[in-house]
């Protein structure tokens, strides 16, 4: 069985989505173990035997951890077999590809704006910084477009079906809502998103929550 622990951040919830779309797809077994990252739980001896880094999402599974949610999606969907991330050299390259854009471009960016929008009040941490939202603005506005133009010929993002790039890139775009961020401008990137959140898989993983 996997045993996966997180918090609910986008980072947690990349490997989940996955988890819970192997569910479906394999049959998958696994349990999700909230780490309250408000009362320090990350910061226990317990938990610091699991990672190096103290941080979630972090993978148990056959006697190993696993941290990174990039490394645990991609472990999660190779040892199920799972057309998520196809055995192909080429359609997973495709895959790997869309996964390290969103997680460095758009999905850093996104982030930086939750932080300064939602994170930072509720934690007290003062007041919003509206140039790096600018800056973060900015960027998504020169980096969605590419996406957006590519989906204007694809359901999905890698190999024209569905995968861990998908999952990956849900984590982060789900994020516009609750910013404030107008989605709909990118009428492709809408269509992917409706066609995600339609997934059985992706309604089990937000009842979670």
């Amino acid at each position: 069985m996997y045993h996966l622990y997180g918090y609910f951040t986008q980072n947690s919830l990349k490997p989940l989505y996955v988890l819970d779309a192997l569910e479906e797809e394999c049959g998958t077994d696994f349990e999700f173990h909230f780490v309250d990252l408000a009362k320090g739980e990350h910061k226990t001896e317990d938990f610091g035997k699991m990672t190096p880094v103290g941080k979630v999402p972090v993978l148990k599974h056959d006697g190993m951890t696993l941290f990174e949610s990039g490394a645990i999606c991609r472990y999660l969907a190779d040892s199920e077999y799972s057309a998520l991330f196809p055995q192909d050299k080429a359609k997973r390259a495709q895959v790997d590809q869309w996964m390290e854009f969103f997680s460095c471009h758009p999905g850093r960016w996104l982030n930086s704006i939750y932080f300064e929008k939602i994170i930072k009040p509720k934690a007290g941490m003062g007041e919003s910084n509206q140039a790096s939202i600018d800056e973060a603005l900015k960027f998504l506005h020169m980096q969605l477009p590419i996406v957006d133009a590519h989906l204007a010929n694809t359901r999905w993002l890698a190999n024209n079906t569905l995968s861990i790039a998908d999952f990956t890139a849900l984590a982060y775009i789900e994020q516009c809502g609750m910013i404030g961020f107008p989605l709909a401008d990118y009428s492709h990137i809408k269509e992917w998103f409706d066609r995600m959140e339609a997934q059985p898989s992706v309604a089990r993983t937000r009842g979670r929550l």
